[in-house]
């Protein structure tokens, strides 16, 4: 699905609302999480705060946007914005805009983030195209930069019944999403090619939406490293 049009004009509205327990991506405006984030590249380790808010509905006032359905925004606390669309099917991520853009960048087609509660059972897969968050060249003059490499997770969900304890508290009945692929890397001349297997798992609970997610890409030679990544949930304001 390709999307081609001016944005004219981005109008928010809404207001907080309470948050239902069958809602794993709450999208009400005024939403706030907070986030631990631990950083793991090799040896060195680095820790940062990281924040999303909603800040509720968007209207365009010139061209179609996806028919009827509705646009909500999300803004990062690195300044991203992110225009996430829910419809019957499910939830998705329609565009994004960082701080040095004046329009959204749409994606080609739409990123699925959850399905519909309907289909929020185990085995339900789907596929997110995405980057290595983690992977990094040690002399980046040399070698390509593995973080600009296409790839594309493909997400199971594994349990529904997950509990899982993060600094904002224990939550219950969480969602655990796992997401798979396999990077193929030229290591060195030695080794030649490997097969780089990354991981993501993201923990939605019931009313509150991540909680918790881990990616993982493991990888340790003179030329490329790896590393994880987590998000844990430090804060959370309906």
């Amino acid at each position: 699905m390709r999307i081609s049009f001016f944005l004219v004009s981005l109008i928010l509205s809404g207001c907080s609302a309470d948050i239902p327990d069958t809602d794993y991506f709450p999208l009400q405006k005024g939403v706030v999480w907070e986030y631990q984030v631990n950083e793991l590249f090799g040896d060195r380790e680095n820790r940062r705060e990281f924040s999303i808010e909603n800040l509720g509905e968007t209207q365009f006032k010139d061209g179609e946007v996806f028919a009827e359905d509705t646009i909500s925004v999300r803004h990062t606390s690195d300044g991203t914005d992110y225009y996430i669309l829910k419809d019957d099917t499910g939830i998705y991520r329609a565009a994004r805009r960082t701080l040095i853009e004046y329009q959204p960048r749409f994606e080609k087609s739409l990123v699925r983030i959850l399905p519909n509660n309907k289909d929020l059972e185990v085995g339900r897969s789907w596929t997110v195209p995405t980057k290595p968050y983690a992977l990094h060249a040690t002399a980046s003059f040399a070698v390509p930069d593995p973080r600009k490499r296409d790839i594309n997770l493909q997400f199971e969900i594994k349990s529904v019944t997950d509990t899982v304890e993060v600094p904002a508290g224990t939550f219950e009945r969480c969602i655990r999403v796992e997401g798979t692929t396999v990077l193929t890397l030229y290591v060195d001349p030695k080794l030649g090619y490997q097969d780089i297997p990354i991981t993501q798992t993201e923990w939605y609970a019931p009313g509150v939406g991540l909680v918790k997610l881990v990616r993982e890409e493991p990888l340790s030679m003179e030329l490329f490293k790896g590393g994880v990544i987590s998000y844990e949930l430090s804060r959370f304001e309906p």
